[in-house]
This record gives structure tokens, C-alpha cells and sequence, in this order.
């Protein structure tokens, strides 16, 4: 049982590592705790985003960096994070908060990471936020191009 609780704390420790990374705000470090294979999902699939590789979400991800600051994700309450062992996955709600531009975005979001057998690294990501949050910021994105 010892290694099943050790297992429990290092996938914790890992997911709570990726929000840090996230709140570090580089493409570099949103990048560092996932695998050379590492798929990422984002959901609801009305946003058509696709699925990305690694290193095709850091050239996603780095859209974004120059257009937001101040940024800060939390997870919204740690005891409410689910850990599977055996499958090696976490479940966690966040929230998230940055300036932009355009003014102040905000945005809810559930990751589903699945780590590696060590719990270490993350092979697959599944982000599902807050759609309408999403589309706004992107209209009003649009909006300033066509201004």
C-alpha cells in the first residue's frame, strides 16, 4: 500500500506542478513536465480546436503569451481533485484570471492528465473550459483586427 500512496502524492505533486508551470506563463515551462508524445485535447469540440502534439501546442500556446499578462491559475480546491491510480489520471477544476488588451479574461477549466507510470510526466491532456469565455475573447479579438 506504501507504493500506492506514494504513486497518489507524486501524480498530485505533478498536477499541482503543471498549474505552477501554467502561472509561469513561457512556452517553455507549460511544455516541461509533458512527454515527447504528450496529446492535448481541448474540449468542448465545438471549438474546433484540435488535438495537438507537444510541440504543436507550444506554437499554440505561444499566440497567447505576448497577448496576456498578469496571469494566474488556481486550482479552485485541492480536496476536490480526483487521483486515480491506477489510471494514472488526475481530475482537477481551475480557474483562471489575466489582463489582456482587450480587458480582463476570466475562465473555468477541467483538466483530465495522465501521467506516466512514475507519475512524473504528463502523456495526455484533456482541457474542457468555459466555451463562451473562449469565443468572446476570440470575437473581440477579431473585432480589434477589423477595427
Amino acid at each position: 500500500m506504501a507504493d500506492h500512496s506514494a504513486l497518489r502524492a507524486t501524480l498530485k505533486k505533478t498536477a499541482t506542478d503543471f498549474i505552477d508551470c501554467c502561472n509561469k506563463y513561457t512556452v517553455d515551462a507549460v511544455l516541461s513536465l509533458r512527454t515527447d508524445t504528450c496529446k492535448h485535447t481541448h474540449l468542448p469540440s465545438s471549438l474546433g480546436i484540435p488535438t495537438y502534439s507537444k510541440t504543436e501546442y507550444g506554437a499554440f500556446y505561444g499566440q497567447y503569451v505576448g497577448l496576456m499578462s498578469d496571469c494566474s491559475c488556481r486550482i479552485v480546491d485541492e480536496k476536490e481533485m480526483v487521483v486515480d491510480v491506477e489510471s494514472r489520471k488526475v481530475v482537477m477544476y481551475t480557474k483562471a484570471k489575466a489582463n489582456t488588451p482587450l480587458g480582463e479574461y476570466e475562465n473555468e477549466y477541467m483538466w483530465i492528465l495522465t501521467m506516466t507510470g512514475d507519475g512524473k510526466m504528463i502523456e495526455d491532456i484533456v482541457e474542457f473550459c468555459d466555451s463562451a469565455k473562449a469565443v468572446e475573447l476570440v470575437k473581440k479579438q477579431q473585432a480589434q483586427m477589423n477595427a
